[in-house]
């Protein structure tokens, strides 16, 4: 974005998540935006229920007007990427555009991190949800270790093993 612009693009970003709901098939954005104005860039997440209705909102008139209001506060050209799944935990910080590891290591780290994670949740949560039901129980050590999976330990999984999990040039 360039220097300056950040009032006129979250104005952008109102608009376009407002125009995106109103298509089939809706289940929210998210908006990542860069730590600093300086360097970064922002990444909108579009969530929709199947991937021929997300193909609907970003090949629709609306979407590319809404993309060339854009243009005028925007450096570079726009990119795009389609991830489902487990690839959005996948994600090196600075290089959003990475192929996405094989499946079974996704699998298999994605274990490897959340069962100590939800080990230790239970553990730790156990005093305070000993008197609930299962069903209540789970659903607050899982809505406790989904956000801790994806904006704490994933992060870090995946730059400490990125030699493993995206061998060759530049995984280093």
């Amino acid at each position: 974005m360039k220097p300056g612009h950040e009032p006129f693009y979250e104005q952008f970003l109102n608009g376009i998540i407002a125009a995106a709901s109103e298509f089939p098939g809706h289940l929210g954005v998210e908006v990542f935006r860069p730590e600093s104005a300086i360097a970064g860039d922002y990444r909108v997440v579009y969530r929709f229920d199947t991937s021929e209705h997300l193909r609907w909102w970003l090949e629709s008139e609306e979407h590319d007007a809404w993309v060339e209001r854009a243009e005028p506060h925007v450096i570079g050209p726009r990119r795009t990427e389609f991830v489902t799944g487990l690839e959005s935990w996948f994600t090196l910080p600075g290089r959003p555009g990475t192929t996405p590891p094989p499946p079974y290591k996704m699998a298999l780290l994605t274990w490897i991190t959340i069962f100590p994670v939800i080990t230790g949740l239970v553990v730790a949560l156990e005093p305070l949800l000993e008197d609930l039901p299962l069903v209540p129980s789970l659903g607050i050590t899982t809505a406790l270790a989904v956000p801790l999976m994806t904006w704490v330990v994933m992060p870090r999984v995946t730059l400490l093993l990125r030699a493993w999990l995206y061998p060759g040039p530049g995984s280093g």
